[in-house]
């Protein structure tokens, strides 16, 4: 079997100009926690919540906050996402991409195309969903 009978084919995309305030607010919002950065329709980075989550202040809200805790919401996602993320296209088979998630310690795996234009995105959670129930994602679609 290959990735595309198991990747996430509703991918939540972002562009590199958003700013932490609006990743946070996002990822707030969801149950996933990686975000796929596309610019001019092609994929150009990834970022996960862990990744948001270095860069914000843990005195936001509280009576210690200053000013300089306030600004690092204004970075924006292309100064920390992870560039040229490790990808497969649809025609990966599962254990490969088991593989690449295991070998380079990574949750995800963002699916594109030749033209680098975004598929889908493989977690590990859709891995070990179909080993464990044979749940195949593409009847979501």
């Amino acid at each position: 079997m290959n990735v595309a009978d198991i990747m996430s084919r509703q991918v939540h995309t972002i562009s590199p100009n958003e700013t932490l305030a609006e990743l946070r607010n996002i990822f707030s919002e969801v149950s996933y926690r990686h975000l796929l950065v596309e610019d001019e329709g092609k994929l150009v980075g990834i970022i996960s919540d862990r990744d948001a989550l270095a860069y914000l202040s843990p005195f936001l809200g509280t009576e210690t906050e200053s000013e300089s805790d306030r600004s690092l919401l204004n970075l924006e996602v292309c100064e920390f996402m992870s560039r040229d993320p490790i990808t497969v296209d649809t025609e990966t088979t599962i254990d490969t991409a088991s593989i690449l998630l295991l070998e380079n310690a990574i949750s995800c795996l963002p699916v594109i195309n030749d033209e680098m234009s975004i598929e889908g995105i493989l977690s590990w959670k859709d891995i070990l969903q179909f080993h464990i129930y044979g749940i195949d994602n593409t009847l979501e679609d």
